[in-house]
């Protein structure tokens, strides 16, 4: 009887205690849809502000556009024909459309998704798809080498091609003759270099049948699939970079429960703002994010005005530009995503390499400016960015005629002036600004990094100061 009793009260101890954590899952993720549905930084949990914090103090990651439109060196996705045309006239090209909350997908032509590539050629070109040289451990290497902390890597884009091995499509990386997992191996080379791995998975799929307004429920068990697939068999995952914009609303997707599962599997995961509701942060495409330190924001950027890889005749932005980039959005208390768009043969255009590593090279002796900082206190323009941790501020200059910098006055009391790395600027500091000379030599530089430190922590009721002028 005595062990019936005890029996009896560990299995009600037990019932106890699965509800509770039943009860506090349950808890747990609504405050994460909560919290995703809700823009203001500031007014979101606690634990989503943790689970963000590694990615605001990184500041700066790779993008990565490829799949087997590389072959055609076309865009991604949007190159494709979907009827019969001459390929001459550039007429309107209608995309498949749910025609689900009065979505209509872009039906014309923009320069970025020239040359348009028939059909028939598109579709099949998985096919002759060998990326001989392609290497991830060589990849991450590129981008630690710049600096980079993190890296996300297309998946699947729009036109439905999976860059690994599913077991829900035949449309995938294993139907090449290449036959490797290329995310597999991408998440196992971001394990074994420490650095940050992520996934861009586009809900759009314009080559599986049932994306629709017929069979959407269908296509919607298939996503799922292939994201709890792709959460399951990688486990370093931490970011899902969805890319349906706002007008996509979330009941498309039945987006809780989407997010209900990726809580499940992946309850630390960050997740972007393309998938109908604010999410974890911001991602504007091909500009710099305007100053905002109410929300996370990533910019979206690209070294030759294109997502994927379009040959050597396409130009590739200067170093001064990817550089500005860079120091812009942490200015603006943002994050760069950089893109790079491999070759057909898996290896990152020499041009770009070249690129990223005179970055890399840059934030070997200025990175503490970057890393780790918050955006101010003195508004971005063209001339300057400044950012901020504890006591110091750094304020970047851009290439310059001449040498003398007036700031606005700040609260706190300016100890030291230096340039990052370099010497000591004398200064003078009043209530209205501070004022000092670069030395000679500096300013005509792309950039020139000046640290202050202060007496004390900068007080952040005063961020943002806008910047009176420079001389």
């Amino acid at each position: 009887m005595m062990m019936l009793r005890k029996t009896k009260l560990t299995l009600a101890c037990l019932g106890l205690f699965l509800c509770s954590n039943y009860a506090q899952t349950v808890s747990s993720f609504e405050q994460f849809w909560a919290d995703a549905q809700n823009p203001d930084m500031a007014s979101k949990s606690e634990e989503s502000k943790h689970r963000i914090k590694w990615w605001r103090n990184a500041r700066f990651g790779m993008f990565i556009h490829w799949d087997p439109s590389s072959l055609a060196a076309s865009e991604i996705s949007w190159s494709k024909q979907f009827y019969d045309d001459d390929g001459e006239n550039m007429w309107d090209n209608p995309r498949p459309s749910p025609e689900l909350y009065n979505i209509h997908e872009h039906q014309f032509w923009l320069n970025w998704f020239k040359p348009p590539v028939p059909r028939n050629v598109y579709d099949n070109l998985y096919k002759s798809f060998y990326p001989g040289m392609f290497n991830a451990d060589t990849i991450v290497d590129i981008a630690k080498k710049a600096g980079m902390k993190y890296i996300i890597q297309i998946t699947k884009h729009h036109n439905g091609f999976c860059m690994w091995d599913s077991e829900f499509t035949d449309y995938d990386i294993m139907s090449t003759p290449f036959r490797r997992d290329i995310i597999g191996e991408m998440a196992r080379a971001c394990e074994r270099s420490d650095m940050k791995f992520g996934i861009y998975y586009s809900q759009r799929d314009w080559h599986h049948p049932d994306y629709g307004p017929e069979r959407m429920n269908k296509y919607n068990e298939y996503m799922y699939n292939q994201i709890k697939e792709l959460l399951t068999r990688y486990p370093n995952i931490s970011i899902i970079f969805f890319d349906s914009e706002q007008y996509y609303p979330w009941q498309m997707w039945n987006g809780r429960e989407l997010f209900k599962m990726i809580h499940q599997l992946r309850p630390n995961i960050i997740i972007n703002d393309r998938c109908g509701v604010p999410a974890d942060y911001s991602t504007p495409e091909q500009k710099i994010g305007q100053f905002n330190k109410k929300r996370s924001w990533e910019s979206c950027m690209t070294l030759t005005g294109f997502w994927s890889w379009h040959g050597f005749q396409t130009p590739i932005i200067s170093y001064e530009t990817c550089l500005k980039y860079l120091i812009s959005c942490a200015g603006g208390d943002g994050n760069l995503l950089m893109n790079v768009g491999p070759m057909p043969t898996g290896q990152i255009d020499p041009r770009e390499e070249d690129r990223l590593k005179m970055v890399g090279e840059w934030l070997k002796i200025n990175g503490e400016s970057i890393y780790g900082t918050h955006g101010g206190p003195f508004l971005p323009d063209s001339n300057y960015a400044s950012t901020y941790k504890d006591n110091q501020i750094y304020l970047h200059v851009f290439r310059r005629q001449n040498g003398t910098i007036v700031l606005p006055g700040i609260r706190e009391k300016v100890m030291e002036v230096r340039i990052l790395a370099g010497p000591k600027i004398s200064f003078t500091q009043t209530d209205k600004n501070i004022s000092f000379t670069l030395p000679e030599g500096y300013f005509k530089n792309i950039v020139t990094v000046v640290k202050l430190d202060l007496d004390r922590p900068l007080n952040e009721e005063q961020i943002p100061i806008k910047f009176m002028r420079i001389n």
